[in-house]
């Protein structure tokens, strides 16, 4: 369309140029006084030559628009490039904090413990299962712990060789013996879905304030000892007014989890 646009106004320039030459040579012509047929050979030269520049300014012109055109084309692309490398390597950055952070974590277990990735979950039960990719080849069991550094994530209930179901903590079937550090309290912990659980049959009068720390209780060699579970988001009556009940926040974001840590349980 360019090419096109700039050869129609070639076209007309040189018309227009063509056309005011005939006129000069006719008023040429016709006025037989030589000073006036120099005055208006010398006009109409001015005006042909005028022409001509404002013709070739117009071209010059559209191809400098034609060339900005292209580089701001370039330069956009190259920065979307960028964009997504910038993001490419932030993410790398994540994994490798949280890498890192799994191993100080493998660390402090003083068990044995496989790291995971999680690598499928189901969006009809999002907050009740998930599958990693270790298995029965990498000693993995049904009954294993499923920890990150934010908290507890779940438990084992499936495994096959090379990858296991997670049942998670917001899951309404996954139990877990817990503690209310402040209180020394302990308690079931029951999934509730949406990143929350509940302990249930509380003592009326306990002492429980929102804010306070839940963590593991440690015992019967599944989950290691004193690690986050949440934190206390609310504290009610029962239904039927005989015992409180505590809402809690889990640390863990169970909505978006990608990496893991797996303990078996212990051997007695």
């Amino acid at each position: 369309m360019a090419v096109r646009n700039e050869s129609d106004l070639e076209a007309q320039s040189q018309s227009v140029a063509e056309y005011l030459f005939l006129i000069m040579l006719v008023l040429m012509v016709a006025v037989p006084v030589s000073g006036m047929a120099l005055s208006v050979s010398s006009w109409f030269s001015s005006i042909y030559a005028k022409g001509e520049y404002q013709f070739v300014s117009t071209k010059n012109l559209a191809e400098q628009l034609l060339n900005a055109s292209t580089r701001i084309r370039a330069l956009e692309s190259k920065l979307a490039q960028n964009e997504l490398e910038l993001a490419r390597l932030k993410q790398e950055s994540r994994d490798t904090s949280r890498l890192r952070s799994l191993l100080g974590l493998k660390s402090k277990a003083g068990r044995v413990t496989v790291s995971a990735e999680v690598v499928a979950r189901n969006p009809d039960n999002w907050f009740e299962q998930v599958v990693i990719d270790k298995g029965s080849a990498d000693k993995i069991t049904v009954g294993s712990a499923v920890i990150s550094i934010s908290g507890v994530v779940g438990q084992v209930v499936r495994v096959s060789e090379h990858d296991s179901v997670v049942r998670l903590a917001t899951d309404p079937e996954q139990k877990e013996g817990v503690l209310i550090s402040k209180l020394g309290l302990t308690g079931t912990l029951v999934g509730n879905y949406q990143n929350l659980a509940r302990i249930d049959y509380v003592p009326i009068g306990t002492n429980v304030d929102v804010g306070d720390k839940v963590v593991t209780l440690g015992k019967a060699g599944i989950f290691p000892d004193n690690h986050p579970v949440g934190t206390v988001a609310a504290v009610r009556r029962d239904a039927n007014g005989a015992s409180m009940q505590i809402d809690v926040k889990l640390s863990e974001n169970c909505y978006d989890i990608s990496q893991v840590l797996v303990l078996p349980p212990l051997e007695n």
